[in-house]
Order: C-alpha cells, then sequence, then structure tokens
C-alpha cells in the first residue's frame, strides 16, 4: 500500500488535472489493494477452471460427465448473485469475504481427496457460488470508492485485471503435473493469499450490496437482439472454459500446448473488444454483433476444414469473435433502455449469459461423447451461424434509431451485477429528477416498444473509449 501511495499520491484538486487523468491515478492508489486481492484470486481461479476438467479426463470420465461439471459450476455462479447480498447485509463485506474464501478454498482442495463424480458436482457448485460472492463484494467496494467522472477508468482497469489473472492461472498448468495434487494445493494458496490484501484495506466498506433483481420481460423488450446475443455469448464462452482444455488433450495437445492455447482464447477476447466497442459506437451495435457471430462461425468452419491449423490459433480466433459479444449486447440494451433501468437490464443480461454458459457445456458435451471432438466446433459453428441469421432478421426488419449510442464500455461475464454498478451508463439515471424518472417509469412499455430491436446511429463527433 505504502508502495503504491508513492507512486500515485493522494490526489488533491490541481489547476491542471489532464482530463481527469490524475484523478483516475488517485482512484487506482485508493483502491489498488482490492485490485491486487481481484488479480491474486483470478490468478488462482483462473488455474483452478483449467484443472478441473483436466483431471476429471485423466480420471476417465466422459465429456458428458466434463460438461454437467462446467454446467454445474454456472449454476452456482448464479445461485451466488442472488443469495450472497442478504449474507453481506448481516455481516459485513470483510467478513463476508473471507468466508467466501474460506468455503471456495477447501471446495478446491475438496477435489485432492477423491474421484467421487457426485462429491466433485457439490464442491463445482460451491465454487460458483463463492466465486460470484467474491466477485460482487469486491465490485461493490470498487463502486463505493469511485467518483462518476472515472467510473469507465476503473471499470477498464478492473476488466484488464480479471482477463489477465484468468489467462496467468491458465499458463500456470505447466508448473506442475496433472495428475498430482500440487495444482490444486497452488490454486487454494493463492486464493487463501487473495484475502490478504481486501483485509488490510483502509478503504471503508460499502453501505450495501446490489441484489440480483430483474424483470425478464424487459430484457427482452429492451432489444431482443441483444437478449440473443448475452445467451448465445454464453452458449459459445461457457463451452469455450469447461471443454476447451478436454478438446486440445483430444487433439493430442501437451499441457504447455493446452495452457497457451485457454490463455490465447482469454487474451483474445480481452484484446479485441477495445476496436469491436469503437466500430460499434460508429455503426448500428446489431451489424458488430453479426460481424462478430459471423467470424465466429467462420472460424469454427476454418477448424474444421483445416485441422492441420494451430490448435491455439484458432481458440484464439474464437475467443477473439465470441467472447465480446456479451459487452456489444450490454451496449445495445443500453442504447434503448430508460437510464433508470440500466442495473435491472445488466443484470437480466448477465443472468441470460450465465444460463447459456449452463446449458452449452451439456449440448456440446453429449456432442463429442458421441461423435468425436471434432464436434467442439461443430457445436460453435452451428450456434453461431443460427444466431447469425436470427439477427440478420431483426435489422432487416428494424431500421436503427436516430439517437445516438452512448460510448461503449468494457465488459467481462467474469464479473457479478455489482460491476454494472461500476458501469458510467448506470450514473446518467442520476441526471434524472424523481417526477422525470417515475414519468419514464410509467411510459416505459412504450419507449421501449419503440426502441425493441433498434440500433442506434452513429455519432457525429465518433466514439469515445474510457480510460484507455
Amino acid at each position: 500500500m505504502l508502495f503504491t501511495r508513492a507512486l500515485f499520491p493522494i490526489y488533491t484538486r490541481a489547476p491542471f488535472d489532464f482530463g481527469g487523468f490524475l484523478e483516475m491515478l488517485a482512484t487506482i492508489s485508493r483502491v489498488s489493494t482490492l485490485l491486487i486481492g481481484v488479480a491474486l484470486l483470478l490468478v488462482g481461479h483462473g488455474l483452478h477452471l483449467a484443472v478441473v476438467p483436466l483431471k476429471a479426463q485423466l480420471f476417465g470420465w466422459s465429456e458428458i460427465h466434463i460438461g454437467w461439471l462446467g454446467s454445474l459450476y454456472f449454476v452456482g455462479f448464479i445461485l451466488g448473485c442472488f443469495s450472497v447480498p442478504a449474507l453481506v447485509t448481516r455481516i459485513g463485506h470483510i467478513r463476508a469475504y473471507v468466508c467466501m474464501v474460506a468455503l471456495m478454498t477447501a471446495s478446491i482442495l475438496g477435489l485432492a481427496l477423491g474421484d467421487n463424480f457426485l462429491f466433485w458436482i457439490l464442491l463445482r457448485v460451491i465454487s460458483g457460488v463463492c466465486i460470484a460472492g467474491l466477485y460482487l463484494i469486491i465490485e461493490s467496494w470498487l463502486n463505493e470508492q469511485t467518483s462518476s467522472p472515472v467510473r469507465g477508468s476503473v471499470l477498464a482497469v478492473y476488466t484488464i485485471v480479471v482477463l489477465s489473472g484468468l489467462a496467468t492461472g491458465n499458463l500456470l498448468l505447466n508448473t506442475a503435473p496433472i495428475d498430482g495434487p500440487a495444482l490444486i494445493i497452488g490454486s487454494a494458496i493463492l486464493i487463501v493469499i487473495a484475502a490478504i490484501p481486501v483485509c488490510v484495506t483502509s478503504s471503508p466498506e460499502p453501505p450495501q450490496i446490489p441484489r440480483a433483481r430483474f424483470s425478464p420481460l424487459l430484457v427482452l423488450k429492451s432489444s431482443r437482439a441483444a437478449s440473443i446475443g448475452s445467451f448465445i455469448g454464453g452458449l459459445a464462452v461457457g463451452v469455450i472454459y469447461a471443454l476447451g482444455p478436454v478438446y486440445g488433450l483430444q487433439r493430442d495437445l501437451n499441457v504447455m500446448d493446452i495452457s497457451v492455447m485457454m490463455a490465447m482464447a482469454i487474451a483474445g477476447g480481452g484484446v479485441s473488444q477495445f476496436p469491436l466497442g469503437r466500430l460499434s459506437d460508429r455503426f448500428d451495435r446489431r451489424l458488430v454483433i453479426l460481424l462478430c457471430l459471423a467470424l465466429g462461425a467462420c472460424v469454427a468452419m476454418t477448424a474444421l476444414v483445416r485441422q492441420s491449423i494451430s490448435v491455439p490459433l484458432m481458440m484464439m480466433l474464437l475467443g477473439a469473435t465470441v467472447m465480446p459479444i456479451y459487452a456489444l449486447s450490454l451496449a445495445q440494451a443500453s442504447d434503448n433502455t430508460n437510464p433508470g433501468d440500466f442495473i435491472k437490464v445488466g443484470t437480466g443480461l448477465l443472468m441470460m449469459n450465465a444460463l447459456g454458459s449452463v446449458v452449452g457445456p451439456l449440448l456440446a458435451s453429449q456432442l463429442m461423447h458421441r461423435f468425436g471432438p471434432q464436434y467442439f466446433f461443430v457445436y460453435q459453428f452451428v450456434i453461431l451461424f443460427a444466431a447469425a441469421w436470427a439477427i440478420v432478421y431483426m435489422v432487416r426488419s428494424k431500421p436503427p434509431s436516430s439517437e445516438p449510442n452512448r460510448d461503449f464500455e468494457l465488459a467481462t461475464t467474469a464479473a457479478a451485477q455489482a460491476a454494472l454498478s461500476l458501469d458510467p451508463r448506470a450514473d446518467e439515471q442520476d441526471f434524472f429528477s424523481a417526477d422525470d424518472q417515475l414519468a419514464q417509469t410509467a411510459s416505459s412499455d412504450n419507449q421501449v416498444s419503440a426502441h425493441d430491436d433498434a440500433g442506434s446511429a452513429p455519432k457525429e463527433s465518433g466514439a469515445t473509449f474510457a480510460g484507455i
């Protein structure tokens, strides 16, 4: 903490703030211990996510069993989004964080106790609940410590830390044999250490944590294109995390190649968000979502036809095309949503994405088990191609809206609903008075229906990207 404060001294108003850059650095300094905790947590969690399917394969479990392990992890994630806020309200952020860290550490260490499938299922559900709770606590804390002018910057930094941690965790697969307990123990150690920066932080605890509240009807009315994009994104990305290592193992890749393959998939998804987001600020966002779906389908077909091409390269290209779909869908929905409804709609899209991550591994594992590992990419091609046709129909049936786009913001599904409070688009409701919000709520059905599935016209001044 002293080191980071030495680098970024506490901010005081200065005559020259370089467009808020100094305030951004001061904010990052204040929350640096939280970000360090997030980095350690996600490195350990990324290693945990990579180890589970590989050890399950070594046990001789079928792809169907491994698919269930992946799906029920996301079931736990959904349960955590709804249940953890009540726990935090009762015992506070630090106590709840320590409880979640302890429970998640126990669930990871439990993997080393044996190969009982039902026991592993229970441990995976617990891990999902815990990681959702940890995300919620950290994100609400970051939101409390961040002022409105720099929320976009902090959200961008948080997203980069999350994705970098997950990618680094996958690279740690090379540090020990898969068939031993060292990787499981190492993952648990990293997650335990992640509690230290959070417990010693001097940042005051936020007063409350956002609950997972959303209206499915409002989500569908805001934009059917965004709803489909979020769900399809979950179908595609959930399979990458749950079955990607298994696909690599069945393609005779060694552990080092598999770790690089998964890290490249995550890195590809992170790097492509920026240019695709800027592109969506200038054009109809539905067209950019369509572009991602079409390119993803082309990547999948190429991987099927030209199996001599490097598997890590194809996985990186697949990640670059499908992982940004959730962020683009969130932006599309925000363009067609009243400002006061952004968090409610965003939470609904996050739940739809998680639901897709539950269903996806179950479907893909059945195909891989019955027809072979090549059906990993057959599955990706079919869902992306079908979704692309659905988006084409929506673009043809609804012209773009004449209203300008809101600025695109980085987003990741490796987060919970509290991350939506960090999004600058959630702050736009502060510009509305209570009477205005009441009037907009009363007429929301008519307003949202008018925008349903409509894209937004590009800004004449061009796109901006907070924090980058």
